[in-house]
């Protein structure tokens, strides 16, 4: 196994269905993020990472962290003026519901919340091979049921039909990225939606100055991260040749570089949906 693709629940070993399991109810959502799912191709690796982190994802720490990175990234999307075309108008002209609308933009706040936890995360996976830090946590509370009781499908790439294969193609060629975000494969279903929200998101970011936000914000998620431990997993996994450590690094570099952007644009994306209250009185 490698890191060239996300391995989804059925492929995996039951051990790491089980570590699925936990890695949904550690970060309180309804989806195995992708990064997580690309390291399940060392799976020696991502067991590490997950016994490692695991208590510090559950923390107060890492809560208060994620909450600031995207209330950080929520502001700079005010601050910057940036939206997406107006959201429940795109859907209905594409002959969605309201009720659907609604979901639409629920899923939205979701990914929007799980970049911003993930933006950190794969910092903290960065410092885990590059030497660790000390820190210390606290239990946070009580998970919510979402993780518990929801479950939202993200399709595999090799699910994708034709058009949404070559949306896909252009997403990576724009971001350099080998695999595609969840937030975006999560609409595979919808692929005139799918294509909609890419040439908005495509058209943000070339945008200078939101180029300039995320790098910004980028610099406020190193700082988020003083005080959350990381052991150094280099020296725990000795048994790991170079070329898998080198694979390991550029995808998580990958990751570590892409989702601070995404996080400022998930926050754009979530304010372009100005009109779902009045959709709700008038469902």
């Amino acid at each position: 196994m490698s890191l060239t693709r996300a391995y989804e629940e059925h492929e995996v070993t039951p051990e790491l269905r089980r570590m699925y399991a936990s890695i949904r109810t550690g970060f309180d959502l309804p989806f195995v993020p992708t990064v997580l799912k690309l390291s399940a191709g060392v799976p020696q690796y991502l067991k590490l990472v997950w016994k490692d982190l695991e208590s510090v994802v559950g923390s107060r720490e890492f809560d208060t962290a994620a909450r600031a990175f995207q209330e950080i990234a929520h502001s700079s999307a005010i601050s910057g003026g940036w939206t997406f075309s107006d959201q429940p108008g795109v859907l209905a002209a594409d002959k969605f519901s309201n009720a659907d609308i609604r979901i639409i933009g629920g899923i939205v706040s979701l990914f929007a919340r799980a970049t911003a936890q993930m933006g950190l995360f794969a910092r903290l996976m960065q410092r885990g091979y590059s030497g660790g830090q000390k820190g210390r946590v606290t239990r946070s509370k009580q998970v919510s049921a979402l993780s518990q009781m929801v479950r939202l499908h993200v399709p595999n790439e090799r699910e994708a039909a034709l058009r949404v294969w070559l949306i896909y193609s252009d997403i990576k060629k724009t971001t350099g990225a080998k695999s595609v975000l969840s937030l975006y494969r999560v609409l595979s279903p919808f692929p005139g939606y799918l294509a909609s929200a890419w040439l908005d998101s495509k058209r943000l970011l070339a945008d200078h100055s939101f180029i300039s936000a995320h790098e910004e914000l980028n610099r406020r998620a190193r700082a988020l991260l003083a005080g959350l431990p990381v052991k150094d997993h280099r020296a725990l996994l000795k048994d790991l040749d170079p070329a898998q450590w080198r694979e390991i690094e550029e995808t998580i570099d990958s990751f570590a570089r892409l989702l601070p952007q995404f996080t400022l644009l998930t926050s754009v994306w979530q304010r372009s949906f100005p009109s779902a209250s009045r959709l709700i009185g008038a469902a």
